[in-house]
């Protein structure tokens, strides 16, 4: 049995529409896979660890990584405010988020993210990068102004280069991962679970 495998058999999905959003993706062939049952649960896992009550996700897709965050801060009496470009994912992100019973829980933001962010006001508890890579180190001062101190930066796809991913990609998030872990105000790391994760906390301002 693979290290994935056995991990994933004790992790309860956050809501049944998570698998319908898999077969979505598998159906849209311009889409990039989701985060994923083990960064989901460790998304949600997050959420209880800080008690979050605000959380940002920039780049929303078909909803599959706020319905994990949104499951828990519907618990911590939190809110999600996340950020998708595309009209139809937009609206299809929305769809999932109302079927899986969580859009109290959460605003879904139809813009760029590299606009749209320069109007939220902070700070928030927990930012979840995972918009367009190029992106990726733009954001990442503004997202250190949002996130309250001892709060938490999640960058996903963070082994992009390791991993091979085309250049296009993974560069961007090299250059991100050499900043933050290079940054005096963060304490950070990587995870290898999905395609890798970067978890970084401001340490001050």
């Amino acid at each position: 049995m693979r290290v994935e495998e056995y991990i994933s058999a004790f992790i309860t999905p956050a809501s049944p529409q998570l698998a319908c959003i898999d077969v979505l993706e598998d159906q849209w062939e311009d889409v990039r896979p989701s985060v994923g049952l083990e960064v989901g649960n460790f998304l949600n896992l997050l959420v209880h660890l800080t008690h979050a009550q605000r959380v940002l996700e920039l780049g929303t897709s078909m909803g599959y990584s706020a319905i994990w965050l949104a499951s828990a801060l519907k618990e911590t009496g939190g809110r999600l405010v996340t950020v998708e470009c595309r009209r139809d994912l937009y609206e299809l992100a929305q769809e999932n988020i109302r079927a899986a019973g969580l859009a109290d829980w959460v605003e879904v933001v139809h813009g760029d993210a590299e606009q749209v962010i320069q109007s939220l006001e902070g700070p928030f508890d927990l930012i979840l990068q995972d918009s367009d890579k190029a992106l990726y180190p733009k954001l990442l001062e503004t997202c250190i102004g949002l996130v309250r101190k001892h709060g938490i930066l999640v960058a996903d796809d963070a082994l992009f280069k390791p991993r091979g991913i085309p250049e296009k990609f993974s560069a961007p998030v090299h250059q991100y991962n050499q900043m933050v872990f290079s940054d005096p105000r963060l304490s950070s790391t990587i995870l290898p679970i999905g395609d890798g994760v970067m978890v970084s906390v401001k340490r001050e301002d």
